[in-house]
């Protein structure tokens, strides 16, 4: 770790440590040939002396320092003296994606394509310069004041050719974000990306990711194997073309996804113009056609007979003294050739024959009832019924029982049975028999009654998790309203309250509102040491803290205009809105002085 004040290069001058990561350190420092804050990525001393990691961390900062694009952290700089490995990249403002959607709990469906494409014109511009990022979560995003958006951390991007990228045995990248690909270790390439970032886009608009875990192995289990939940399902107002196209960026099967990050670009800026969202995906045939029953016997005899004359020895026995294996095949081709032209016959005979029997039927030659069939020879007979006595069906749906027997009297048998249904209990949903039509007295005609809307019980999801409570709830036929609000005592992701309350019989359709909690509303106190005034103020309002007073005191260790220390300790945690004060170091205490005061105080 380096310390405070030390120089890298003759020029970066480290003024504080801002992060640290399993590879590298990351220090806030100042440029003194361009007078400007940049921040400096030290490899730990722990992995200067291994060549493997060595190496990696060379790679990893020839390979980002190709990328230049308003979207990516900008790299100034590489060097290594006295054992230190270091990059010299932007000092890039702002809070993190992940931060930013555990504040507002989750993002707008606007807010969400807005970010979204900053984020693929980043990933676009890597790929094209053959570079797979390989950890894209929210996490590695930020977000500064202006709305502009900024990648982060190519620490494990690996350069690759226009063909392939060979994956480690490792699976690399955040598991709550990787690859279906990653996790087994697989080929990956950009469409790794894509899928890493549809998670980071289901967690914008939901607030949780989908597949969560205490175990990080079950959770790259859960990506090879379980079917992510869709998002409206956990929040409404979702628009389904939008949630259409995060859904296709996280397909299992690489080939299923966006192909490329222009592809995603394309259909994130069509979302609120087709909001069918039929663009992103292949919409696929149905088959109107009917569907023909043929008769098993009939084709099985048809098969007999195929398969006979297949059989049958060839007259020229020099079909195989040549080219064995070609005349073999043409001999199959035209063994199925044979075959398909007798199924074709048969099949036609069957259509022409339906043709034939449906004008019959329509002509009114004969009626439903009218035939009789001998079993023995299959041909149908037609007997007279011109004396038989004909009834036309009435239209009984959305009746009551009583009154479609009444108006339907002795003309045909009714038979009735009960269904579930919105409707009012005895009312008539359905009747086998169309209106309108006419048919014989005294035909059976079945009549289905409503037995009323079904009611269950609104289970309890007090305590689950978010996704488990939309679920249950959903399974029973509830529709689900999610609403969030702070919890000191409720993990964030869990229910604290429902309404209707768990255990009230409700009819399905009804909406059961959820409170979730967003966890608790106190933050972590920055560290501010060796900060100035106006960055000492910026930091505490990030984190929604207010700058409390300001003294200034003389100090012989820190340079004049800089934090000496605070009045609350960094990590500790407090409630949003606090107050921090801090003292401001005056310098080096003069040798003589009239002023004998070590201390000035300011209001802010």
């Amino acid at each position: 770790m380096l310390e405070v004040g030390a120089m890298l290069g003759g020029r970066y001058e480290i003024i504080k440590r801002i992060g640290s990561g399993g590879m590298a350190d990351v220090y806030m420092a100042k440029d003194h040939k361009l007078n400007r804050n940049i921040a400096v990525k030290v490899l730990k001393r722990e992995y200067v002396d291994d060549a493997k990691f060595l190496k990696k961390f060379q790679t990893e900062a020839q390979a980002i320092a190709s990328l230049i694009h308003p979207n990516i952290v900008n790299i100034y700089d590489v060097g290594a003296e006295d054992g230190v490995n270091y990059i010299v990249m932007e000092l890039a403002e702002g809070v993190t994606l992940k931060e930013y959607i555990r504040r507002v709990g989750h993002l707008s469906a606007k807010e969400t394509v807005d970010i979204t494409l900053q984020i693929a014109a980043a990933i676009a511009h890597a790929h094209k310069n053959h570079i797979i990022h390989r950890d894209i979560k929210p996490q590695n995003i930020l977000i500064s004041e202006n709305g502009t958006i900024k990648v982060t951390d190519f620490g494990i991007a690996k350069a690759a050719n226009s063909n392939t990228v060979t994956s480690t045995a490792t699976a690399i990248g955040s598991v709550h974000y990787i690859s279906p690909e990653q996790a087994k270790g697989r080929f990956c390439d950009e469409k790794s990306d894509i899928y890493s970032l549809g998670i980071t886009m289901y967690e914008m608009v939901t607030g949780q990711v989908p597949f969560d875990h205490e175990n990080g192995v079950t959770i790259a289990l859960m990506h090879l194997q379980n079917e992510i939940i869709p998002p409206s399902d956990l929040v409404e107002g979702i628009p389904g073309s939008l949630e259409k196209v995060i859904l296709k960026c996280v397909m299992k099967k690489p080939e299923e996804r966006y192909q490329t990050a222009e592809e995603l670009i394309g259909d994130l800026k069509l979302v609120f113009e087709d909001t069918s969202g039929d663009y992103v995906g292949v919409v696929p045939m149905v088959d109107d056609s009917p569907t023909i029953m043929m008769d098993q016997d009939e084709i099985k005899q048809q098969m007999q007979e195929t398969e006979k004359e297949i059989d049958e020895p060839q007259e020229d026995g020099n079909a195989y003294l040549d080219n064995e294996d070609d005349d073999e095949e043409e001999g199959m081709n035209s063994k199925l050739e044979k075959l398909v032209i007798v199924l074709a016959a048969v099949v036609g005979a069957i259509i022409l024959i339906s043709i034939i029997v449906f004008v019959i039927r329509s002509s009114g030659l004969f009626k439903s009832g009218d035939e009789t069939a001998s079993s023995s020879t299959g041909i149908t007979t037609v007997s007279d019924t011109e004396d038989d006595e004909m009834y036309e069906v009435p239209n009984v749906v959305g009746m009551p029982l009583s009154q479609a027997e009444e108006l339907i009297g002795d003309n045909l048998e009714i038979t009735t049975k009960e269904e579930e249904s919105s409707k009012d209990a005895g009312e008539i949903i359905s009747q086998s028999i169309e209106a309108d039509t006419e048919v014989e007295k005294g035909r059976t005609i079945i009549l289905t009654v409503s037995s009323g809307e079904k009611k269950s019980s609104i289970p309890n999801v007090v305590g689950d998790s978010q996704a488990t409570a939309t679920k249950t709830l959903k399974n029973l036929g509830f529709r689900v309203k999610v609403e969030s609000e702070y919890s000191s005592s409720v993990t964030a992701g869990y229910v604290i309250s429902q309404s209707p309350s768990g255990g009230i019989n409700a009819a399905k359709g009804t909406t059961v509102t959820i409170v979730v909690s967003k966890g608790n509303n106190q933050v972590e106190v920055p560290y501010l040491k060796y900060c100035t005034q106006s960055e000492a103020k910026q930091e505490l309002s990030k984190r929604g803290l207010k700058l409390g007073s300001v003294s200034k005191e003389y100090n012989d260790d820190v340079e004049a205009g800089y934090v000496i220390r605070q009045s609350i300790t960094s990590g500790k945690r407090v409630s949003k809105g606090t107050a921090v004060g801090i003292v401001i170091s005056l310098g080096k205490r003069p040798s003589s002085t009239e002023d004998n005061s070590s201390s000035f105080e300011e209001d802010e």
